[in-house]
């Protein structure tokens, strides 16, 4: 698709290490933020129950997984994983273990999933469905490709199952498991336990692909507003992890208090090391001739002869991790470039009277943003969109199918970071769609009568590209798969009277 043209000329801006975060007044405490972030869960939690009752009814999770978090050092937890799966998921399983086909009918009972017992049918509703399940599910157990999907709410609000028709629709037009990640949220959990939760299921995912039935190389990442963020930042961070944290000519983060006066007593600099991290939430790696040492930046500065009897507490073993290939992304209306202000964001926006109020800008940049001078603006890990290029062209996917917002304060950045996506210099085949006339998440309106026009029809046209990407053995047989059309261009293999697909 051709680009869309950006509404406003991009401006120049510097893509050198950015000052901490800057607030027009002070800091708010924790446990303030807490309860104000609570006040507007809860409130949130009433506009997408009303925003589900619209017809048809999302679908609800087939079952769910509790994860512990490995890759946060600071906030030890769990992780929970909402799982939406094929109608012949159970089928295929059953088939996997040995235990024998039992009877399809409608209404059949699905297979035992980790202890949790789920009846759902797996009748079809007419020939061009069962030929779609025949061409799809002709095949052994593991071919599913999957779909990691991340919530929205600023980092602060919001629930996995706000994306439920999204899940729905992606189960039902691309025949993937499709995983709803319930990450950590913020003020309790700040920058970057959000991202690194989510390196933590695409690594449990990845290594449990065998028992959950999924391919390995399908695996692919969705997110929506601060969800989609992380469907940019969660490859950055995993492919630092799978790497030892390389960091080659990235800038150096302004050292805290702490550093300097210790720099001041023992004359040692961290910036001296040639490969220091960008950011102050992750570790950076520094040589010295042939040995390679993981340093932890958040630790306090070593004097520049540490004593050999007790080793520096910055230094840590490099992991042995498998290799992942992501297949591609899919971010709607994400934030990108954190280097930019509020006040800046808006002054891009087409439609302020459509602009999400300073109420809740504030809450989600100082719950996630926290504590305020030690977040690095410019860190890969919370603005893809000033990341190094090496960095952008080694970790994202090939394919990023990305939509925006014209009445959004976020869309020039939006479209300034795709811009740099296809470019020569990082080389991604970006296919792009800024949606027109709507503001931001206007697809989660929380009228319970009617759905929002176009959403159906956009999230058709994300799934038509997930399905060249997902499934490219099916390219001969489109016109044989997709023999029902929708309104518009954009053709759906869902079997008809799906209440999985959004209308």
């Amino acid at each position: 698709m051709a680009p869309t043209p950006s509404p406003t000329l991009p401006r120049a801006r510097k893509t050198a290490a950015a000052p901490p975060m800057q607030h027009t007044r002070g800091a708010r405490p924790r446990w303030m933020l807490h309860l104000q972030a609570v006040f507007w869960r809860v409130l949130m939690s009433l506009g997408m129950f009303f925003h589900r009752l619209a017809p048809p009814r999302p679908p609800k999770p087939d079952f769910s997984r509790v994860i512990p978090s490995t890759i946060s050092a600071d906030k030890s937890g769990s992780i929970t994983l909402n799982f939406y799966v094929p109608k012949d998921y159970g089928t295929q399983r059953r088939l996997w273990t040995g235990r024998g086909l039992e009877d399809e009918e409608a209404g059949e009972e699905m297979g035992k999933i980790d202890g949790q017992l789920r009846r759902f049918s797996t009748a079809f509703s007419d020939l061009g469905a069962g030929l779609r399940r025949k061409s799809m599910t002709a095949r052994r157990w593991g071919g599913y490709p999957v779909v990691i999907n991340f919530h929205g709410g600023g980092f602060t609000l919001g629930k996995p199952g706000d994306d439920a028709r999204w899940c729905g629709t992606v189960v039902d037009e691309c025949h993937a498991v499709v995983i709803s990640v319930d990450y950590r949220l913020a003020p309790e959990c700040p920058f970057p336990t959000a991202v690194e939760d989510g390196v933590d299921a695409v690594l449990y995912v990845h290594n449990h692909a065998d028992e959950l039935g999924i391919d390995k190389t399908k695996i692919a990442l969705s997110g929506f507003s601060s969800g989609g963020n992380m469907a940019f930042t969660v490859p950055l961070r995993l492919y630092d992890e799978l790497h030892g944290f390389p960091r080659d000519a990235a800038p150096t983060p302004a050292p805290t208090t702490k550093q300097r006066m210790e720099r001041a007593l023992h004359g040692h600099a961290l910036s001296s090391s040639p490969t220091a991290s960008s950011t102050t939430s992750g570790p950076s790696a520094s040589s010295e001739s042939t040995k390679v040492e993981i340093l932890d930046p958040d630790s306090p500065a070593s004097p520049a002869q540490p004593s050999k009897a007790q080793p520096s507490p910055r230094v840590r073993e490099a992991k042995q991790m498998p290799d992942i290939k992501l297949a591609c992304l899919i971010p709607w209306y994400p934030p990108v470039d954190y280097t930019r202000t509020r006040a800046q964001r808006r002054a891009t926006s087409a439609r302020t009277d459509q602009e999400l109020p300073a109420l809740f800008t504030d809450l989600f940049d100082e719950s996630y943003l926290h504590p305020p001078d030690t977040i690095s603006l410019d860190s890969p890990y919370l603005s893809p969109g000033v990341a190094p290029t090496a960095l952008l062209r080694a970790a994202l996917p090939e394919e990023i199918i990305m939509h925006t917002c014209e009445w959004d304060m976020l869309l020039e950045e939006g479209e300034v970071f795709r811009e740099r996506l296809a470019s020569a210099e990082v080389g991604k085949k970006v296919w792009y769609k800024m949606v027109e006339n709507v503001p931001h998440a206007w697809d989660k309106a929380p009228n319970p009568w009617k759905p929002t026009p176009g959403v159906r029809e956009h999230y058709l046209g994300a799934c038509k590209e997930m399905r060249r990407v997902l499934w490219p053995s099916l390219q001969a047989q489109r016109p044989a798969v997709e023999r029902q059309t929708t309104v518009g261009h954009f053709p759906t293999a869902a079997p008809r009277g799906s209440v999985s697909v959004v209308r």
